[in-house]
């Protein structure tokens, strides 16, 4: 079967652009915002093939922002609550409530799996996998975001594991994986990697890390995102100039590259399903 690829919609849009969008969406976290704009920042130069599933898909907002060219795009999230949201979206078809580990879809059924920033959140990753290339078309394209096997040892405080720790278990991390170890769980599920590419180098993986901090800080025993999402429920904040405001303060730090040689706290991996014809 051959598929017809398309580009995503954020193709030519520059990371500004982006990363505006995302924080009018996620006006209460700038640092998930930096961290997803570099991810989005290279879907621009991917191209899929529809239909599209939106594994991890949230409350909708990579769809809206990057999958909209691929209608009909379905989403699926663990949480009900933000399937939801993600279900009343324009460019999603549909959104459903399921486990990544067993997808409640047919088998060939999708042309190209997009999932930014989900399979760390998953003890059982493998299973996930396996279900992916399940539910994929031959020549179909997995393209996932993680952080990085060195997104530890780039956070502010790396050396006190105890903060470590306490940031992995709020953030619901459990696992960080090499290109080698992601590399060998996709050819065994019948996945070959085409791309590899690193955003988030040392200075910016700092100071991702200091707006995630900075957000989850305490006025008065408030996080300081929690305060920002009580103005906006009393319509106090002006979410579009608030987006803009940070995202030129940030524009900066989500233009700066990985240079040759410079490990970083984010990856991005496109692989591609086989067919089943083809022996690895």
């Amino acid at each position: 079967m051959t598929l017809t690829l398309f580009p995503s919609a954020v193709v030519g849009m520059s990371p500004r652009k982006i990363l505006r969008k995302l924080l009018e969406f996620h006006f209460h976290q700038p640092a998930i915002c930096l961290f997803r704009s570099l991810e989005l920042v290279e879907l621009r130069e991917v191209n899929f093939s529809a239909p599209v599933l939106d594994l991890g898909c949230g409350n909708g907002d990579i769809a809206e922002i990057a999958l909209s060219s691929h209608y009909p795009v379905v989403g699926l999230d663990l949480l009900h609550v933000e399937a939801s949201v993600a279900a009343k979206r324009k460019s999603l078809l549909s959104a459903v409530t399921g486990d990544a580990t067993s997808l409640p879809f047919e088998d060939n059924s999708y042309g190209s799996v997009v999932s930014i920033c989900v399979l760390e959140h998953i003890p059982a990753d493998e299973l996930a996998i396996a279900e992916v290339a399940r539910v994929l078309r031959d020549g179909g394209l997995f393209v996932f975001s993680t952080p990085s096997i060195d997104f530890e040892k780039l956070l502010i405080d790396a050396d006190d594991k105890e903060a470590v720790t306490a940031l992995n278990n709020r953030l619901g991390h459990f696992h960080y994986r090499s290109l080698d170890e992601w590399r060998e769980m996709l050819s065994r599920n019948g996945l070959i990697v085409q791309k590899y590419a690193t955003f988030l180098p040392p200075r910016s993986a700092r100071i991702w890390h200091g707006l995630d901090r900075l957000m989850v800080a305490r006025i008065f025993g408030r996080r300081v995102l929690d305060v920002v999402r009580g103005l906006h429920r009393r319509g106090l904040l002006p979410v579009k100039l608030w987006a803009s405001i940070w995202s030129v303060c940030l524009s900066t730090v989500a233009q700066r590259r990985v240079k040759n040689g410079e490990c970083a706290a984010g990856q991005m991996i496109i692989a591609k399903k086989i067919s089943s014809h083809h022996e690895i």
